[in-house]
């Protein structure tokens, strides 16, 4: 059971070129309070699982919907309109986005991760609970622009990373609501070299942001699914 578990984390780490095997934490501390024990070496800043999971016969992932916090930061809002509390200094590197962007950035992101997880050959997307689904709560949290509002007679603005943003992720049974993974995960939405700041650059930005977390859970879904996970 154990072997299996850690082959399907360690194909999500070869996937994205990470050459080492994750491994179960043998620390006692390292267990949490609802029977989840860390699991070292993934590409996921951090990973806990049940050692005892059993995703034979699972054949559906039905998905909660995304949750969103943003980071409280003083000053200007970040966005379409450009409008704030006041003016943005020469050295602040973070900003809120306005309700506006807010809604635009949930919904590029939640779809190019959506797009990515129905590319599944190995699970459906359904709406529905039961014995061969399981449930994946999602939860974007302490988001923040690193794009400046714009302002007018401003010089062109160059910029290296959109923004961050944590992943937190947990995978449960859908009848029992019993956690079987938990990950969290902090990345920045960033291009190679510094590229000036537009609107249709930082969109693609974020939706490749998306399409890179959903690769990373489809393809460990489809690994744990597809070996059943289950006891020899």
């Amino acid at each position: 059971m154990k072997t299996k578990i850690l082959a399907a984390l360690a194909a999500v780490s070869i996937a994205a070129g990470c050459s080492s095997t994750p491994e179960f934490s043998t620390d006692p501390e390292d267990v949490t309070h609802d029977g989840l024990t860390r699991v070292n070496r993934t590409i996921m800043d951090a990973v806990w699982a049940r050692k005892d999971i059993d995703l034979s016969g699972v054949t559906g992932v039905r998905f909660k919907s995304l949750g969103v916090e943003y980071r409280n930061v003083d000053g200007p809002y970040s966005g379409r309109a450009g409008v704030g509390t006041g003016r943005a200094r020469s050295s602040q590197t973070e900003f809120q986005l306005d309700a506006a962007t807010r809604a635009l950035f949930e919904e590029e992101i939640s779809g190019a991760f959506m797009e990515e997880i129905r590319r599944s050959t190995v699970f459906e997307v359904t709406d529905e609970s039961g014995p061969n689904v399981v449930d994946v709560h999602i939860g974007l949290l302490d988001v923040v622009s690193r794009v400046p509002p714009d302002t007018v007679g401003r010089s062109r603005i160059f910029i290296d990373r959109v923004g961050e943003a944590t992943l937190v992720l947990e995978i449960r049974d859908s009848i029992s609501n019993t956690v079987l993974v938990r990950a969290v995960n902090r990345r920045a939405a960033q291009n190679f070299t510094a590229q000036e700041s537009t609107p249709p650059r930082n969109r693609a930005e974020v939706r490749r942001l998306g399409r890179r977390w959903g690769q990373i859970l489809r393809d460990g879904l489809e690994k744990m699914i597809g070996d059943g996970m289950s006891t020899p």
